[in-house]
């Protein structure tokens, strides 16, 4: 009779401590920021919130696209309204370390604006600045440290004094001759692409 009631102890306890394991998987710690549920990689998801937190930049591929995402999931971020010099193009690597520098382990905040035909999210990425706590607009950095170029035909989304905002800043970097235009005669990404494809 002890042995039969031994048995039922020790089997409950293991249904127990399975049970306690399959409820904890999939469960993630309140205090982690993850990335939105209704955040996927494919055009036409839904968004569940208009800014999504993620905690951890996965990789940058270039100067202007990171990987995203966590241990669950993790997808690609196209920085929105601006274009950086491809791998392989004069200024292309220092435009990559120069993203890496801005957001290399530190937690991002986007603000999706769709998805472009690779399907990558195409989004405005904010860093937060140590010094006073405020989120810092990536894509502006970018171009006013001389890293980028900005797309006027992919940024009629954006508000009118954004827009302002980042060809000022061009205009600024072209002037002061900042990163890739302390060259003569920088070549825009989109025609050096169209360069590289035709041969």
């Amino acid at each position: 009779m002890e042995v039969g009631v031994l048995l039922i102890v020790v089997i409950l306890i293991a249904l127990a401590i399975v049970f306690r394991l399959k409820s904890d998987e999939g469960t993630k710690p309140e205090s982690e920021n993850y990335v939105d549920k209704g955040v996927s990689n494919k055009r036409g998801s839904s968004l569940d919130r208009k800014n999504v937190v993620i905690k951890k930049v996965h990789h940058v591929i270039d100067g202007d696209t990171i990987i995203v995402g966590d241990a669950w999931s993790n997808f690609r971020v196209r920085l929105d309204s601006i274009d950086c010099p491809e791998d392989g193009q004069p200024w292309g690597d220092t435009a990559k370390y120069g993203l890496i520098r801005f957001i290399g382990g530190q937690k991002i905040r986007l603000e999706p604006h769709g998805y472009d035909k690779y399907d990558r999210m195409v989004a405005t990425v904010y860093v937060k600045n140590n010094v006073d706590n405020e989120w810092i607009n990536v894509n502006a950095k970018m171009v006013v440290c001389g890293h980028a170029w900005v797309m006027r035909r992919f940024y009629k989304h954006l508000p009118k004094e954004r827009q302002k905002d980042l060809n000022s800043k061009e205009y600024w970097a072209k002037s002061k001759k900042v990163g890739l235009w302390k060259t003569e005669n920088p070549i825009p990404p989109w025609k050096w692409r169209n360069e590289t494809n035709k041969n």
